[in-house]
């Protein structure tokens, strides 16, 4: 449940602060509007936290749980990509290069090492559309499972490349779980299907687009029927990679304050993630869904900073 002190009205307004400079006028009914819907997801039981925006309808990711704590990490495997999505934030031109915690590397070799020495719980294989290189991923998975204290790892697809020999192959190498883009894709289930033949732990990992709200409502209903565990939402945001894009959509954002990010969040899409959230609590039979807000991103790089600072004063 949400904690007693979060102060909704605060937050609603504080998330409703006026829309990016030049803009004639802010709108004013956002803020009443967040508050309402705030009050009706504690009235249904969501848990987390208000004050970050860190809120979820039943049970979080087993890979999101580390990552909240600080001891999360990405680990960059390529950035080229199947796909051009206008929220897309990755570097252009697009490079194949492979990072992990910020810092690059040549092989998964260094990258278990990056992992194991600064203490980290948990791993996100991304991109670009990393199974456009589905043996290097391999090797990565192989590389971390070998590791002495066992890390959840997870992979971030757009599900172009997932098909049924290589969720088979990644499954045998020791991945834990695996993250579909279904925004990169219209919104088609058919790679969620088949990876729910290969694993337990699969998630739709989708940014909350305010245009695409019905779209994303009937979204929620087809995971639920197909048994999918886990939704996660994030903030549309913008940043310098995707500023251009995002504007050209009719997206743009507002300074949320967050002073360990280099982006920041559209307002129109908060409210979208708690429309989307309220709908969860009242439809969804067993899917859970949690929202990763820039709140929430800002929290985790504190929390992430002061763990690697720990970990680097270890003898």
């Amino acid at each position: 449940m949400l904690r007693d002190s979060d102060d909704l009205s605060w937050y609603a307004r504080k998330a409703a602060l006026a829309l990016t400079p030049g803009r004639e006028s802010a709108d004013d009914g956002l803020p009443r509007r967040l508050e309402r819907l705030l009050l009706r997801l504690r009235a249904a039981g969501v848990k987390g936290d208000a004050s970050t925006m860190t809120l979820f309808t039943r049970r979080l990711p087993p890979g999101c749980r580390p990552c909240l704590a600080g001891r999360g990490t990405n680990l960059y495997a390529t950035g080229l990509c199947t796909r051009d999505c206008f929220f897309c934030f990755n570097q252009k031109p697009r490079k194949d290069e492979l990072v992990v915690h910020g810092i690059g590397v040549k092989t998964p070799e260094q990258a278990a090492e990056i992992v194991e020495r600064y203490g980290l719980r948990s791993v996100g294989i991304s991109g670009g559309e990393p199974l456009l290189f589905a043996q290097r991923v391999l090797d990565i998975v192989r590389v971390l499972r070998a590791l002495p204290r066992r890390v959840t790892i997870d992979l971030y697809t757009n599900g172009d490349r997932a098909d049924e020999p290589t969720l088979r192959a990644l499954r045998q190498a020791g991945l834990d779980g695996i993250r579909f883009d279904l925004a990169a894709r219209d919104y088609d289930t058919s790679p969620v299907e088949r990876a729910l033949a290969f694993f337990q732990d699969v998630t739709v990992e989708i940014p909350a687009v305010p245009r695409d709200v019905e779209r994303q409502r009937r979204m929620i209903g087809e995971l639920d029927e197909l048994g999918v565990p886990f939704l996660n939402l994030h903030e549309l945001f913008v940043s310098p990679e995707n500023a251009q894009r995002m504007k050209a959509e009719g997206y743009e954002a507002v300074d949320g304050g967050h002073e360990r990010l280099l982006w920041q969040p559209v307002p129109e899409s908060a409210e979208a993630a708690l429309e989307l959230l309220v709908y969860a609590c009242e439809k969804a039979r067993t899917l859970s869904v949690y929202y990763c807000s820039c709140g929430t991103q800002d929290a985790i790089s504190r929390r992430g900073l002061a763990w690697r600072r720990r970990a680097l004063a270890r003898p």
